[in-house]
């Protein structure tokens, strides 16, 4: 387990965080939480309500503009959008350090792209976080690109911990993570949407089904990371022969619900792939 590090205002690597949206905004928290002084942090972004919200919360540093933000980075946070990435590269090119440390949550995207529209040597980590992360139950994967090292990771995992878990992956399995992690929470929503509308066909009143089945998750979640047991031998515990459990499970397996999971995992991959072929050819 990697210990974060306990940055005063003087010894702190100065963070710009450019993009304020969720994710940006949750590393920015992140970043409190694992002792960064606010004034050691600057946000940027185009709009201007978020990063009023994380200064009156925080006591973060506005700028004006992501050039003015990197201008005396050490550690450059890239939370934009794919599609927008490439626009916010060429507003910093010319304010930015070579050699500063510059970590990206946009998917698709390979590390040398970064390098490549910079014109200058950076050590990029790219980082596949979900949603979660907002309320400290994400799981992050962070992986080593151009001019990244172990040293970098460390402090990259420093960063994040308090987001939930963060695990280290070769760069490219990202895409795979994109379709295990990074999407999946959609489809857990998906999942208990319908199973909502599965209780209320059967009777039961709809918001009843949804705490129902909200909580019945988290407690097979939880049941699952604290037991240490796989989750082929907790389903075998609870699917008694000539069960109800079996029996939905069965007719489960029948209606494709493997082929269906697979088949999104596949397309999120594909997505990815499909991104990068646009956005970095």
């Amino acid at each position: 387990m990697n210990t974060a590090p306990q940055p005063n205002e003087s010894s702190a690597p100065k963070v710009a965080v450019l993009g304020t949206g969720v994710m940006g905004s949750t590393i920015v928290t992140a970043l409190i939480d694992a002792g960064w002084p606010g004034a050691a942090v600057t946000v940027a972004n185009r709009t201007p309500a978020a990063p009023a919200a994380l200064n009156a919360k925080y006591g973060v540093v506005v700028a004006g503009t992501a050039a003015d933000a990197v201008a005396n980075a050490d550690i450059v946070v890239v939370a934009v959008k794919p599609q927008d990435t490439a626009e916010l590269l060429d507003s910093i090119r010319d304010a930015i350090h070579p050699g500063v440390l510059l970590l990206t949550v946009a998917a698709a995207l390979p590390s040398s792209f970064y390098a490549e529209r910079l014109g200058m040597p950076v050590a990029v980590v790219r980082a596949m976080p979900n949603t979660p992360a907002v309320i400290g139950r994400g799981a992050t994967a962070i992986a080593a690109g151009v001019g990244a090292s172990d040293a970098h990771l460390h402090l990259v995992s420093a960063m994040l911990r308090t987001t939930g878990l963060v695990v280290t992956v070769e760069e490219d399995q990202l895409e795979a993570v994109i379709a295990v992690a990074g999407s999946a929470p959609a489809y857990f929503y998906a999942f208990v949407e319908a199973l909502t509308n599965a209780g209320v066909a059967q009777g039961l009143d709809r918001i009843l089904a949804t705490q129902l089945a909200t909580q019945t998750f988290i407690g097979a979640a939880a049941l699952l990371a604290e037991s240490g047991e796989t989750p082929q031998t907790l389903r075998s515990r609870v699917s008694s022969k000539g069960g109800t459990t079996l029996a939905a499970l069965e007719a489960m397996d029948h209606a494709g619900l493997k082929d269906v999971v697979s088949a999104g995992a596949n397309a999120a991959v594909h997505r990815s792939r499909e991104l990068r072929s646009e956005l970095a050819p």
